[in-house]
């Protein structure tokens, strides 16, 4: 199995969204404890909107703790705008042998829908171009899923997740060919 160290490269700033102004996407250091609160309040809030969004109210405690965040053996993108997390993504080893998962992505509903999330995954997608990664889903949260699929995901298992049995897809996007070229002698 391939491990993560491709993906682990020096932080690379990127132009996304023009707005007020410009995003950043760059690894960011969750085993500092202020790093992985800021995670975690992001996570919490987006938890809670998805809740709300799929019904589930009073479910929005599934976000994990900080002090997980922080041990966790996952790479993670930030996506800043100025001085502020705005977005964050979390790579790490997929129970499928073969695969990466794109184990975490959350955006804060106040920024969504301006291209941040989309920015995330193709940065994480760039970093590790020649790995195959995997995304789940519930399988009614339209919005996320045509973002995995516009990203040249697509849907390969189903599945439901807890007591409630929230219906779940897992998606998957297929290493890039890597091209050699031999110049001829």
């Amino acid at each position: 199995m391939r491990t993560l160290g491709l993906i682990l490269a020096t932080p690379v700033g990127i132009a996304g969204h023009e707005s007020r102004s410009m995003l950043r996407i760059h690894p960011i250091d969750h085993s500092d404890s202020g790093v992985a609160r800021q995670i975690h309040a992001l996570l919490h809030m987006a938890h809670a909107q998805e809740a709300q969004h799929l019904g589930r109210h009073g479910q929005a405690g599934a976000a994990r703790s900080a002090e997980d965040i922080q041990a966790s053996v996952a790479f993670y993108l930030g996506a800043f705008e100025g001085d502020s997390l705005v977005g964050a993504a979390s790579i790490a080893p997929d129970d499928e042998p073969g695969q990466i998962a794109i184990a975490m992505l959350c955006v804060a509903p106040a920024c969504q829908r301006r291209g941040i999330g989309r920015s995330l995954v193709v940065e994480a997608l760039r970093r590790g171009e020649t790995m195959a990664f995997a995304v789940s889903a519930a399988a009614d949260n339209t919005a996320a899923l045509a973002l995995y699929r516009g990203l040249g995901f697509v849907a390969y298992r189903r599945g439901a997740l807890g007591i409630d049995r929230l219906a779940m897809v897992k998606l998957r996007r297929d290493a890039m060919p890597v091209t050699i070229q031999v110049k001829p002698s």
